[in-house]
């Protein structure tokens, strides 16, 4: 009766681990002693979140729990961030696009839904720039312009130089005070004092000498003409917050007139609403929308 009782237990235990091994692993990037932590769960079409700028997978949470009932949802902390690998080397959007292409091709995903949220869409375009669209089925993109500045009376832009001028001081003096100020823009309603303190530390993770180069790899980049070239080639929705989505959604119209806009309460409202957000982006994803 004992033996069969610790057989079961030894079972039991192997289960979870492999378990709990299969939603977490890390991916070798090849040439390179950099590895990649990665969240893979559930079978199906995958679906791979990919977070902004010095974000991480756990921001995800809510998204994980829904999709991964009928999708095979990934999630991935870029290089030098979370719990990846840091390092001085490839801190730009274009080599986090080929470490996305490493990932898509080393977890064997077909027919791929992309979904980047902030700067994760800069590593879209950028994959789509470098790879194309062959192996990927949908884009979803998070309230991310593909030009952060410009002339915001003929382009979907964050802003000016001179806007951004005060940020990047407070970047390189005060990681932490800046860090606050990112939590509390990307969030409409007030969370608790632990909440805050969590997502602050998770962008933290990344060094400030990575956060700076995605920083100034964001501001001198322009995205515009992948946007045009995407347009009607693969079923594209750009999910933007209510203070910009009349602007954005005038430029997409001129620009991309097959990509589809809808509105979102916040940066993250993913986070804050997973609700709503979930329905949103399952009517996208059910839609009948066509190439």
């Amino acid at each position: 009766m004992m033996n069969s009782y610790k057989h079961l237990v030894i079972v039991l235990f192997s289960l979870v681990s492999s378990w709990l091994f299969a939603q977490e692993s890390f991916i070798k990037l090849p040439a390179e002693d950099l590895n990649l932590f990665v969240e893979d769960v559930g079978n199906g079409q995958p679906i791979i979140f990919i977070p902004g700028w010095t974000m991480t997978t756990e921001f995800f949470k809510h998204q994980k729990d829904h999709y991964a009932k009928d999708y095979r949802y990934v999630s991935y902390d870029p290089r030098s961030q979370g719990k990846s690998t840091k390092t001085e080397n490839g801190n730009t959007y274009e080599i986090h696009a080929q470490d996305l292409h490493h990932l898509i091709t080393e977890l064997k995903l077909e027919n791929a839904i992309l979904v980047g949220w902030s700067s994760g869409c800069a590593t879209v375009f950028e994959y789509v720039q470098q790879y194309g669209t062959k192996n990927l089925d949908r884009l979803v993109l998070i309230d991310e312009p593909p030009k952060w500045i410009g002339d915001s009376e003929s382009e979907w832009v964050y802003g000016t130089f001179d806007g951004y001028r005060g940020s990047l001081k407070n970047l390189l003096s005060d990681p932490e005070g800046y860090a606050k100020a990112v939590v509390d823009w990307m969030l409409e309603t007030e969370i608790s004092q632990t909440e805050e303190d969590w997502m602050i530390a998770e962008t933290l993770q990344t060094p400030k000498y990575a956060a700076l180069s995605l920083y100034i790899d964001g501001l001198v980049s322009d995205y515009n003409e992948i946007v045009k070239n995407i347009n009607g080639k693969i079923p594209a929705l750009y999910m933007v917050r209510n203070g910009w989505y009349n602007e954005a959604s005038h430029w997409l119209q001129n620009q991309a007139p097959k990509a589809k806009c809808v509105p979102i309460t916040s940066h993250a409202m993913f986070w804050e609403s997973p609700e709503e957000f979930n329905g949103l982006l399952d009517g996208f994803l059910n839609s009948n929308t066509t190439k």
